[in-house]
């Protein structure tokens, strides 16, 4: 729960009530850094032995992503904001990484033919954030011939799912616990951004367990993290994130996957690099509407870990963000084989879904069969807009205005205004 309060330096989002048994860990917590300790510890090489401790295992693979954990270990830690239980989260957080991270080395190593396993014709699904890529990439894993990227083996893929235990895996319960207690740390996220073990869900965890991820500038306050992503090749990591996906098929395939991340959108060189036949649908939404809600949603998940959120700060942060995503995109484009993408607007999936997805599948050559029509068209009868409440957010409470915002979309908007997106609009 919640309050914004407008001070002089800016609003500033305050918690109000925490569960008692936070509020002791937080105290504790606050008693030692009295006298000089920070805990739970937080470097590179606890987190790196946590793992290996954990697993029982000690083969992460290749390098790559030392990197990037330890700049964010210490974007982390130099912000000093978050409390006791916040560390924590982050702690564990960071290690359950890892460690699928070991587990996913050790079958790989165990089974090479893992990385034989084909993977054609993926479907990406990108955009700015809350531009409508939930609701789209979620009606289009309907499609009884793709195969999408579930909550529970996001979070958990070690062992490779089975076609004979996937709807019953012992995974999806421990999922479920984790959703609920985010869900009662802070209830906007049900309302702003559904979760569930079951559920279709981002591929961002392809990309963190390779700690070169967007997905950490929405969960934590790490600029410094985020400023040093923007300038990385994720050339390497996309290849990590490729390996995954052979993992993850290996006992349980399909016809193409069908995937969703706007963390996507600055790094579409790299995706068509590593994947060469994809598809990809760009969402469009308005940045007037999608700067608050994001702030809105980033919010909501940073506020599970420090108790004072400085929202004028996160507003010029997620504006800035962004803009940069967006001005990558539009370079990147201007390189890469248009006939691979397909631009839709937020507006036109909303009035006519159905519509959506099937001019997406003629164009890329996907198949729209009956049964996947009448399994979308059940999916949007059972899933009504606001379905868990309405997400309310304004500009104002985090210290912008429309004026501000368009400004810093005018490249985007111009780009935008000359392409013709699905169906006309």
């Amino acid at each position: 729960m919640s309050t914004v309060n407008h001070q002089a330096d800016g609003p500033v989002c305050e918690q109000v009530r925490r569960p008692g048994w936070i509020r002791l860990i937080n105290a504790a917590g606050a008693g030692l850094r009295r006298v000089g300790v920070d805990w739970p510890r937080l470097n590179a090489g606890t987190l790196l032995s946590a793992a290996q401790r954990r697993s029982g295992l000690f083969d992460f693979g290749d390098g790559h992503f030392h990197q990037g954990l330890r700049v964010l270990a210490d974007a982390f830690n130099d912000r000093g904001e978050a409390h006791a239980f916040g560390r924590l989260v982050f702690y564990y957080h960071v290690v359950s990484l890892l460690v699928s991270r070991l587990k996913i080395q050790a079958d790989l190593t165990r089974h090479p033919e893992i990385l034989n396993v084909p993977l054609a014709r993926p479907l990406f699904i990108t955009g700015l954030p809350r531009s409508g890529t939930t609701f789209l990439h979620r009606l289009m894993s309907e499609d009884p011939a793709g195969r999408t990227l579930r909550t529970w083996e996001g979070l958990m893929p070690s062992p490779p799912p089975t076609y004979e235990t996937y709807e019953s895996d012992p995974r999806i319960a421990l999922a479920r616990r984790q959703a609920g207690l985010a869900r009662r740390l802070s209830p906007r996220l049900a309302i702003a951004h559904e979760v569930a073990p079951e559920l279709p869900e981002e591929d961002n965890h392809l990309f963190a367990r390779d700690f070169h991820s967007l997905m950490f500038a929405h969960l934590f306050d790490v600029p410094d993290y985020t400023d040093w992503l923007k300038d990385r090749d994720l050339g390497p990591t996309y290849h990590y994130a490729r390996r995954q996906l052979q993992h993850l098929s290996w006992k349980y395939r399909a016809d193409h996957w069908i995937l969703k991340a706007p963390a996507h959108l600055p790094w579409l060189d790299e995706l068509l690099e590593v994947f060469p036949d994809a598809s990809v649908i760009v969402m469009h939404r308005d940045p007037v509407q999608v700067i608050p809600s994001l702030c809105s949603l980033n919010a909501g998940l940073r506020g599970i870990v420090t108790d004072r959120l400085d929202l004028g700060r996160l507003g010029t942060e997620c504006l800035d963000d962004l803009a940069w995503r967006s001005e990558r995109m539009i370079a990147a484009r201007a390189g890469l084989d248009p006939a691979r993408f397909l631009d839709v607007s937020y507006e036109r999936l909303v009035a006519d879904p159905i519509a959506t997805i099937r001019e997406a599948c003629h164009h890329f050559g996907y198949d729209f069969s009956p049964e996947y029509e009448a399994r979308a068209r059940r999916y949007i009868a059972e899933n009504p807009r606001h379905k868990l409440g309405v997400h309310r957010y304004h500009l104002e409470d985090f210290g912008l205005d429309e004026v501000t915002v368009n400004l810093h979309f005018v490249e985007y908007q111009h780009w935008l205004a000359g392409r013709e997106l699905v169906a006309g609009c």
